[in-house]
This record gives structure tokens, C-alpha cells and sequence, in this order.
């Protein structure tokens, strides 16, 4: 509503207007704009902007892609570490 009230009091044409914003809670305002951006998105945002064919920017370092992909390769290095442990036990155990 916000938004609609400034294009409004500005007289600004929406459909000439550009957005951007990196959080799902967002994607209102980003679909009110003919030039929506999500810049360095959520996962949710990163998805519906796929949807929309929405421009994506990344401008994340590869410091921070690290701190983010390292732990989720570690967490599925675990379960498959885990999961081989338990099949050798049970072949042991026969």
C-alpha cells in the first residue's frame, strides 16, 4: 500500500519503476514494479524470481558462498559417512 500511495502522491508509473530487495518478504512490493531485482536473494526469493523470470544479481563474495556451501557438504559428507558405517556394521554382524 505504501508503494502504491508514493507512485501515486509522485505520479509515478509503476511499469517504468524498478525494485530490489534479497527477502521473500519482498516479493509484494517486487511484483507491484516493471523491473524487479533480486539482489543476493533468499531461497525463497531466489526461487519465485526464477519463476517470474526476475533478474538475479549475486554479488556475494566467494568467502561467504563458502561459509554457506561448506557446512551443507559437511552435513551430507555426515549422513553418507553414517550411512556407509551402518551398512559395514550390518554386514558384520550376518
Amino acid at each position: 500500500e505504501a508503494v502504491r500511495a508514493l507512485a501515486a502522491a509522485e505520479h509515478l508509473d509503476l511499469s517504468r519503476c524498478a525494485a530490489y530487495s534479497d527477502s521473500h518478504n519482498d516479493i509484494p512490493m517486487l511484483s507491484l514494479v516493471g523491473h524487479p531485482y533480486a539482489i543476493n536473494p533468499d531461497a525463497k526469493l531466489r526461487r519465485h524470481a526464477r519463476e517470474k523470470d526476475w533478474r538475479l544479481r549475486d554479488y556475494r563474495t566467494g568467502r561467504k558462498a563458502a561459509k554457506v556451501g561448506i557446512p551443507a557438504a559437511a552435513g551430507v559428507g555426515a549422513v553418507a559417512g553414517g550411512t556407509a558405517a551402518a551398512i559395514a556394521l550390518h554386514r558384520r554382524r550376518r
